[in-house]
């Protein structure tokens, strides 16, 4: 691993010290190898941080990957925030979304239902922009005193924890980031402004994150702390504090009413202490609270070990103070309030941004102020790798979920949402706010990805699809290879049809499902590419991916589901009786 301690020899004004410029009149054979030079040169540190895009395109590849429909909060937001005909209620901006400040996420929502269709992906660009800047605010207060090799690999760890699979959740479900990485960003922007002794800027930001989540309360305390430790006057140390004082009191008597899912506030000690501390430490583990609390620990233990600054690098390091206590405070405002939700609260995706935070804050007091030189490349070069591959459970059980909101978007769109009054609330008054916005999943970018004009409301020749044989609904191939069209499950729940199973033409699993009525018109469709191991256990050779899951309106008459696959179409009928829920 590259060294990342000071530069040796190099000067503060930036210049090559004497003995690199007297390298250029050496003799060739004395002159430092190419090694040496990528180590002592410029080049080396600008390689190494480059390598701080690489999460961030991670993270653009999974929010390109993921569904268009929007996520949980934002339907209540959207319902809180327009009218019936989709028209903008200014008043509602200024309200509140489980106790929480809401302001500029419900702005920003508003502006994605508005005038980008309502989709889920552009708004998850603006949230990776977000956290770029999160990682570009945490370079421009790395303290002036670090090497071009520490600064590199600090701003490389930050980008890391930022975009860390652990917080797939906040990209992925641009709502959650709209939120949370939005508040980091002017959390950092308030600390940095307050690190270069500008507290008006410092104050403002603290106002705009305040207003993003209630989480974002921990930055007053924060920016006094600051100030306390540039040595700033008694005035400045103050304002912060007196503001944040101002800023809870006015939330305590202007919140809405009292709740928001899930079970109240706990009473027990312990069962907090270990919500806030696990998050503090969730990305060191997989899916384990025990290792999330004992790395919560570890973090705070370290910092406690450093507590002990120099008078003459108080200045420099007030910032990473201040963001650690800014992370702290973060933890103890979750653990009093989610605590009663388990023993795993406190490793929930959208909390990443807060446990990045605290873990910044410790990679740069070790690495700038450590008492333990010898072990500060390690310290970096385990965070940036552990903390990665560790993330993967988390990841995966976020992608795991996005056949259900590509199926809700479906549901949606045919005016079926029955099955998922979880994660879609009132549709009757929700589906003509849609409709009147042009908002997705009722714009041009939806599809059910089919191809050959097989959309919703559109009417298909069927004449040359292929039916299996009735009653099994599977047909040998002249090649020996079978068809089967497997539908396990047809059940009415509410308005909707849910249909469920598995589908496979020789060796190639379905690539898109619809649901066609007697006349041929497409009335309903789903998800394919499901993994399915009971089926795919009875089909030697296939690829995994065989299950489907479809909906339609639960309305009288035939219906007929179809499957695409490589080779052509394939479809069967419905039964006319299907199961009630």
């Amino acid at each position: 691993m590259t060294d990342i301690a000071p530069d040796a020899g190099s000067r503060r004004d930036g210049s090559a010290p004497e003995e690199e410029r007297a390298s250029e009149h050496q003799p060739e054979a004395a002159r430092p190898g190419p090694l040496r030079r990528l180590r002592d040169g410029r080049l080396g540190p600008v390689l190494l941080g480059l390598l701080s895009v690489v999460p961030p395109l991670m993270m653009l590849r999974e929010v390109l990957r993921y569904p268009q429909m929007h996520f949980f909060d934002y339907w209540w937001v959207l319902l809180d925030i327009t009218r019936d005909d989709g028209s903008l209620r200014p008043e509602a901006l200024f309200g509140f979304r489980n106790e929480h400040p809401f302001v500029l996420p419900s702005l920003l929502f508003w502006l994605s239902a508005r005038y980008g269709h309502g989709l889920n992906q552009p708004l998850g660009l603006l949230i990776i922009a977000f956290g770029a800047g999160c990682v570009l605010l945490v370079w421009a207060m790395l303290p002036r005193s670090l090497g071009r090799w520490q600064r590199a690999a600090l701003v490389v760890a930050a980008s890391t924890l930022v975009f860390n699979p652990h917080g797939i959740h906040n990209y992925v479900r641009s709502m959650s980031g709209a939120s949370w990485i939005l508040a980091l960003l002017l959390v950092l922007g308030a600390l940095l402004a307050m690190q270069r002794g500008r507290p008006v800027p410092a104050v403002v930001a603290g106002l705009l994150a305040s207003i993003s989540y209630g989480t974002s309360f921990a930055v007053w305390p924060a920016l006094a702390l600051v100030a306390w430790m540039r040595g700033d006057r008694r005035a400045r140390v103050v304002t912060p504090l007196v503001v944040g004082f101002a800023v809870v009191a006015a939330w305590l008597v202007l919140r809405g009413p009292q709740g928001g899912g899930g079970g109240s506030p706990t009473d027990d000690p312990a069962q907090a202490m270990l919500a806030g501390l696990s998050m503090l430490g969730m990305v060191w583990t997989g899916t384990e609270p025990a290792m999330a609390l004992l790395a919560g620990v570890a973090g705070l233990a370290v910092l406690a070990l450093h507590a002990r600054v120099a008078p003459e690098h108080r200045a420099a390091s007030a910032g990473w103070w201040g963001l650690a206590v800014y992370a702290v405070g973060c933890a103890v405002m979750i653990s009093g309030s989610r605590a009663a939700f388990g023993e795993s609260a406190g490793l929930q995706s959208r909390y990443n941004s807060m446990t990045a935070a605290l873990w910044i804050a410790v990679l740069v007091i070790v690495v700038a102020w450590g008492r333990w030189p010898n072990l500060r490349n390690v310290v970096v070069g385990v965070t940036v790798l552990a903390t990665v591959a560790l993330g993967a459970p988390m990841a995966q059980s976020v992608r795991d979920d996005a056949p259900n909101q590509r199926l809700l978007a479906v549901a949606a769109r045919v005016g079926a949402p029955d099955a998922f009054t979880d994660r879609f609330p009132e549709p009757g008054r929700l589906i003509p706010r849609l409709q009147a916005l042009g908002h997705y999943p009722f714009s041009p970018e939806f599809t059910l990805g089919c191809g050959g004009g097989v959309e919703i409301g559109s009417r298909v020749d069927t004449s040359t699809w292929r039916t299996p044989s009735i009653g099994s609904f599977r047909e040998p191939r002249p090649q020996g290879w079978d068809v089967i069209l497997n539908v396990e499950t047809d059940q009415v729940t509410g308005g909707a049809r849910m249909l469920k199973g598995w589908a496979i033409s020789g060796i190639e699993r379905a690539r898109c499902v619809a649901v066609l009525d007697q006349n041929g018109t497409v009335v309903g469709g789903g998800v394919v590419d499901i993994p399915r191991a009971d089926a795919e256990s009875q089909t030697v050779g296939i690829e995994i991916g065989l299950g489907f899951r479809a909906v339609a309106p639960a309305a009288p008459g035939p219906l007929r589901v179809a499957f695409g696959f490589p080779d052509g179409w394939w479809i069967r009928p419905l039964t006319e009786s299907p199961q009630k829920s």
